[in-house]
């Protein structure tokens, strides 16, 4: 497994209205669309908007609002189930 650094690219985006976690997220998965998906299970939430106001998008699978690397540090374990790594949940 590889470790994943998920950073949040623009946080005025309305869309992050639909996150519950709105900082860098540390996560463990084999490849980048892993790790997003991952992330996106952990923080997505559902949320009401205002009728003609656009529907908002959970954010940490669209590439325009969350920037992905992969990291080597010696803090992360890559050996493990894909998950999390932090924040903690």
């Amino acid at each position: 497994m590889r470790v994943w650094k998920l950073t949040p690219i623009d946080l005025t985006d309305d869309n992050w209205e639909a996150s519950s976690h709105r900082n860098v997220a540390i996560v463990r998965a084999r490849d980048e669309k892993a790790a997003r998906a991952i992330a996106a299970q952990a923080f997505d939430v559902a949320v009401r908007f205002p009728p003609g106001k656009g529907v908002r998008t959970p954010p940490w699978t669209r590439s325009t609002l969350v920037k992905v690397e992969a990291i080597e540090d010696p803090r992360y374990d890559r050996r493990g189930s894909p998950q999390v790594l932090e924040p903690s949940l």
